[in-house]
């Protein structure tokens, strides 16, 4: 797990045009403190930021070089089935999947790549052809930014690294107006207009200023004689393999209960963690963990975050924030990752099981939908409930605003239920917030299946595709490297993945039940109360929190007037509407709205240096 970046100038020997290396190294640092180095050569540039987890010696130190120093790698990630593939590299030097992956793609090029269980952003560069291959796994675990102008190549796992190589570039605005609808950045472009994400499943192929983008990975139309129980148990074992401590994160959930009672089978000393909230019962979750934690016999750790542990850590976090992210839930992984390092290097974690499994609260919604009777119930309640009356802060309050959602949701195409359940905020709010400076059909793209995943419908894919991609990974990996600590995650391993694919959607979700395979799959490994419990999210009390102690810093520096006005991008009036709303204690969606605003704003004021205007 370690920090990337690197530049390939598409004519030979340009040494003389490379950047500053110590900064760029210094902008990793944080994905991998245990070493920062680069490799240059007369026309490209490697870096390497290393978290060191699988052979700690210098022996798989990166960039990761041929005996000639004609071929070298930058690698970050795990292959979790290296050992399996150690066969095909004989005489081996080092202990670790760095070697065993540089020489498998020495020898076999991105056919390699389908032979790999694990989570990868890798680039090769072979110095005597003059060519690079770069590719990111199969689920998009591992970020990779590139940029590419008639002169240079650059790609980096952050954008500062990677703006600080190529320099100051524009904002886009279709990103822009995609953040603002689901609080997060999504699909192939970036903030920044010239600078893209490698997609996953996708690699790239340079040679000399020879450019091609192909998508390696397409998730099969199988039937497979694995149960579930077995696939994600090896899952399991596979991510508990390591040269540093390792342990699991145990929300109380069913995907992380299921996890930390298949890993504990195998690693009987199993460290646990939880996040909670002192003071905030309604948020708090921990009781759940702690029930699980007893059950399963692991050495089990708490942390309660108070109002006060986000007073002292919310501008470390804002300036942690490598492009705009306002789910809310990232503070709580942040302060998770930070406490869970004290104890453990590696962390296994339940991420990706709502996705596959039908388990969030908007697909029980969508099944509902489509029922008559369902409809007119909705249509009626709307006449009994006060629906400008609601916010996420309370049990009653949210459900309201649930109901409220469906019966909107209700009214709706298919594909507009899909746009409609991602977003946090419609178009034309967007559109009064951005003054009028809307780009659509980008964010309308989103809602198209992906080349990796073409072979399934959308309804089956999107969640995969983006949501987790860009909401449910940017999390925990920006997150937790912030910290220097690795998430794992057994759901994505790809045969489990493949598996839940090619389930009939009555395996996955009924009326009555959801993620019924998973549940029948492990009910004997935990608690009944653990499988009854309703889904709730992993929110802050946002609008307690921003309209008490932060509400000045609010106001005064967070969402200056002056300083809003004076870039031109967002409306003060619209952005002075939704502090409104929620010191008005009629919250309804305005505190998670106003978080992406703060959020912003706190981006730019830090990305202000590599801002082209």
């Amino acid at each position: 797990m370690c920090g990337i970046a690197g530049i390939f100038y598409l004519r030979k020997d340009q040494a003389d045009k490379f950047p500053n290396h110590e900064k760029v190294l210094e902008l990793l640092r944080h994905r991998g403190p245990d070493a920062q180095t680069f490799e240059a050569f007369k026309s490209a540039v490697l870096y390497h930021s290393r978290l060191s987890i699988i052979d700690t010696s210098t022996a798989s130190s990166q960039p990761f070089l041929s005996d000639n120093k004609n071929e070298a790698m930058v690698f970050n990630g795990e292959i979790f089935n290296y050992r399996g593939l150690q066969q095909q590299v004989p005489n081996l030097k080092t202990t670790g999947d760095t070697e065993v992956l540089f020489n498998l793609v020495k020898n076999k090029g991105k056919s390699a790549l389908d032979q790999l269980n694990g989570f990868f952003a890798f680039a090769f560069y072979n110095n005597s052809k003059h060519s690079l291959l770069l590719a990111r796994d199969r689920f998009g675990v591992k970020p990779l930014y590139y940029y590419k102008d008639d002169e240079k190549f650059a790609f980096a796992s952050e954008l500062k690294p990677l703006l600080e190589i190529i320099g100051r570039q524009p904002l886009d605005h279709e990103q822009i107006y995609t953040y603002f609808r689901l609080n997060y950045c999504a699909g192939q472009k970036t903030i920044f207009k010239n600078v893209y994400r490698l997609l996953p499943g996708q690699c790239i192929s340079l040679e000399a200023d020879n450019f091609f983008v192909d998508t390696w990975y397409k998730a099969p139309e199988i039937k497979t004689h694995h149960t579930l129980t077995d696939l994600l148990d090896e899952a399991v074992k596979l991510r508990l393999h390591a040269d540093v401590p390792v342990g699991t994160f145990l929300s109380g959930g069913v995907d992380s209960s299921v996890i930390s009672a298949l890993a504990i089978k195998h690693k009987p000393a199993l460290n646990t963690f939880s996040i909670g909230f002192e003071d905030e019962a309604y948020f708090d979750e921990t009781s759940y963990s702690e029930l699980v934690a007893r059950h399963i016999n692991s050495n089990h750790h708490v942390f309660k975050l108070k109002e006060e542990d986000f007073l002292n850590n919310i501008g470390a976090f804002l300036n942690s924030i490598d492009e705009p992210f306002a789910d809310s839930s990232a503070f709580n992984f942040y302060m998770l990752s930070q406490y869970t390092k004290k104890h453990v290097k590696v962390a296994l974690s339940g991420d990706g099981a709502d996705e596959l499994f039908k388990g969030y609260n908007k697909h029980k919604a969508l099944l509902m939908s489509r029922s008559r009777r369902n409809n007119v119930l909705a249509k009626s309640m709307s006449v009994v409930f006060p629906f400008d009356k609601n916010s996420r802060d309370g049990y009653l309050n949210n459900k309201l605003r649930q109901l409220k959602k469906f019966n909107a949701l209700t009214k709706l195409s298919s594909t507009e239920q899909q746009k409609f359940l991602a977003s946090i905020s419609d178009h034309k709010a967007c559109e009064q917030l951005l003054r009028g400076k809307t780009a659509a059909a980008y964010f309308d793209d989103l809602f198209k299946t992906t080349e990796s995943l073409s072979r399934f419908n959308l309804e089956d894919t999107f969640d995969i595709q983006t949501v987790l991609a860009d909401d449910m990974l940017v999390k925990a990996d920006r997150f937790s490297m912030q910290q220097g600590i690795e998430i794992r995650n057994p759901f994505l391993d790809y045969r489990v993945v493949e598996f839940a694919l090619n389930l009939d959607k009555d395996q996955k979700i009924s009326r009555a039940q959801q993620k019924i395979i998973l549940k029948n799959s492990f009910a004997h490994l935990l608690p009944k109360e653990i499988f009854n419990r309703s889904k709730k999210g992993f929110e802050l009390p946002l609008q307690k929190w921003l309209s008490n102690n932060l509400r000045s810093k609010l106001e005064t520096e967070w969402l200056n007037q002056e300083k809003i006005e004076a870039e031109e991008i967002l409306d003060y009036t619209q952005v002075e509407a939704l502090k409104n709303q929620m010191f008005s204690g009629n919250a309804g969606d305005s505190a998670a709205k106003l978080w992406a605003v703060i959020i912003f704003e706190s981006w730019l004021n830090n990305f202000k240096n590599y801002i082209k205007h």
